[in-house]
């Protein structure tokens, strides 16, 4: 399961990767996960890499922060616990930012494949819950 917020990206279909909608590769869609678990996190990345994103990790919430201010991201996924920051320090530091990405939290347990999905989701459909839901994009 994962806690998905609200975001506000220029909607194309969930069912079509960046580089189908016509996207130039300076235009992919930015990614940056937030994983203490390097092996996953990894294995995120390239996924999302096959699947059109400009995709990005580290493991520490302090320098995932230094980077928002530096680079625009549409999508973070940031899991529930970093090494260095809790979790609701980071999201409130987050939230003082001029511009913030569409945020998933994920569990430690988390599935690589249904993170895929979900970045998919909220790239396509940037409503709300009950959007998501009826586009097939379930936050639950």
């Amino acid at each position: 399961m994962t806690g998905i917020t609200a975001c506000d990206l220029s909607g194309v279909s969930s069912s079509l990767k960046p580089e189908e909608v016509g996207m130039g590769q300076s235009e992919k869609k930015r990614v940056l996960i937030v994983d203490n678990d390097e092996e996953e996190s990894r294995k995120l990345e390239g996924m999302l890499q096959q699947e059109g994103y400009d995709s990005s990790t580290t493991w520490s919430g302090l320098e995932a922060l230094d980077l928002l201010q530096s680079r625009r991201y549409d999508v973070l996924l940031v899991s529930t616990y970093l090494p260095d920051l809790y979790v609701g320090d980071f999201c409130e530091r987050l939230r003082r930012l001029p511009s913030q990405p569409c945020t998933i939290l994920m569990q430690e347990d988390h599935d690589s494949a249904s993170m895929v999905q979900n970045v998919r989701c909220m790239i396509g459909e940037r409503k709300t819950s009950d959007t998501m839901k009826a586009a097939g994009c379930d936050p639950k």
